[in-house]
């Protein structure tokens, strides 16, 4: 039993220099996704989303990772902007065309057929807790494949700051998702179908602007940025609190 688990100078070696290192930037990929979507949950303070459900969403927004991926590549190819040097059009085409409409595309279909008509959707703030599972399970897999490419520093900083980013888009998405249900419940179909496209378009826009900002590799921009990343951290959290305060008020009726 003991020479089972003996190990040589080299493995040693190889654990303290490559494994430690590696399963510690997986955690630290892994644990702000679980954290956020630990928090959403928690300040739904009505009704309990079903744990099966978030579950489900947040795997198949680990799932969609990899077609959103091979779909941004290829638009990226076709469009010929895998290069270097990228003018002002061109990182705005990358940003909102290519990044921002297919992620965010990818993680509205699954938000919406996974929950519109789901009788568990009975107030605004679900939608919300809908979308960040998916979201953040999206966000979760991204994180690992640059992590692992890239090391600790890249893992500290998208903790900080893509991840939660990710689940601002989300925010977003869920709260005017679960307005325009709130609308269709009572039967108005025109504010029900404007609330549904703010929930598709206005992540998208969120998005592109992040990624905008990064894309111009301007350092004049930097400060409009983390600007921009502060007041999406604000405005985020203000929502959820004040939804969540509020939920009593805010039932859907099925």
């Amino acid at each position: 039993m003991q020479n089972f688990f003996y190990l040589t100078t080299e493995q040693s070696d190889w654990v303290s220099n490559e494994l430690a290192p590696l399963l510690l930037n997986l955690l630290i990929a892994i644990i702000p996704s679980i954290i956020i979507c630990t928090y959403v949950y928690k300040k739904d303070v009505i009704e309990k989303e079903p744990m099966p459900m978030l579950i489900k969403l947040f795997c198949l927004g680990i799932l969609i990772t990899i077609p959103a991926s091979f779909v941004e590549k290829s638009l990226m190819s076709a469009l010929d902007l895998n290069k270097s040097g990228l003018d002002v059009v061109e990182c705005i085409v990358i940003a909102f065309l290519v990044v921002g409409l297919v992620e965010e595309g990818y993680k509205y279909i699954i938000t919406y057929f996974g929950c519109w008509h789901n009788r568990n959707f009975d107030h605004v703030y679900d939608g919300i807790v809908y979308a960040t599972f998916v979201s953040l399970g999206f966000a979760m897999l991204e994180n690992i494949l640059y992590v692992v490419e890239n090391g600790t520093q890249t893992a500290l900083l998208r903790a900080f700051i893509s991840v939660p980013a990710h689940a601002f888009y989300a925010i977003a998405c869920g709260y005017y998702l679960g307005i325009s249900k709130l609308n269709y419940s009572i039967g108005n179909k025109r504010k029900a179908r404007l609330y549904k496209f703010f929930s598709f378009i206005i992540p998208i826009l969120l998005h592109g602007i992040f990624d905008f900002l990064l894309l111009t590799n301007n350092n004049d921009l930097l400060w409009i940025f983390f600007a921009f990343v502060a007041i999406l951290y604000i405005v985020s959290f203000f929502n959820i609190r004040k939804l969540s305060a509020v939920e009593m008020t805010s039932s859907i009726q099925n």
